[in-house]
């Protein structure tokens, strides 16, 4: 299994506020190959990265990750996620949206601190401890 990693673990990350049993998980993953963002999450982190030393650690972090990109393909998969989300009452967001979307059509689990954005059976919350190994 693989796995998508959202904005929000990348921001822990750098605020230093991701847990220890997080940022094990994640080098381990990492480094074995099986964790990728996507340009989405590299957007977010690039538009938040609002000094020149900030865009430096986006650029160092992100240095040597696979960052899937959103095409033709992710952008019809994500108006269908958001119209089933809609038919159930829920409002997902763009950007999640094509987040959940891109990890869907990569055969991914969306990896992430904000699980309410997400549809259930796709995301993983890094926060829990009980985390899936390599």
């Amino acid at each position: 299994m693989g796995y998508l990693i959202d904005t929000c673990v990348f921001i822990d990350l750098l605020m230093d506020k991701l847990p220890e049993t997080g940022r094990n998980w994640l080098a381990a993953n990492a480094g074995a190959g099986l964790a990728k963002t996507s340009s989405i999450v590299y957007h977010e982190l690039l538009f938040g990265a609002d000094t020149s030393k900030a865009h430096k650690e986006v650029a160092d972090l992100l240095r040597g990750w696979t960052i899937l990109p959103v095409d033709q393909a992710v952008a019809a998969q994500a108006a269908i996620l958001r119209r089933l989300g809609k038919a159930r009452g829920e409002k997902m967001g763009i950007a999640d949206a094509l987040v959940a979307a891109t990890a869907e059509l990569h055969k991914l689990k969306v990896v992430t601190s904000d699980v309410k954005g997400f549809p259930k059976e796709s995301v993983i919350n890094l926060r829990e401890i009980n985390l899936p190994n390599i």
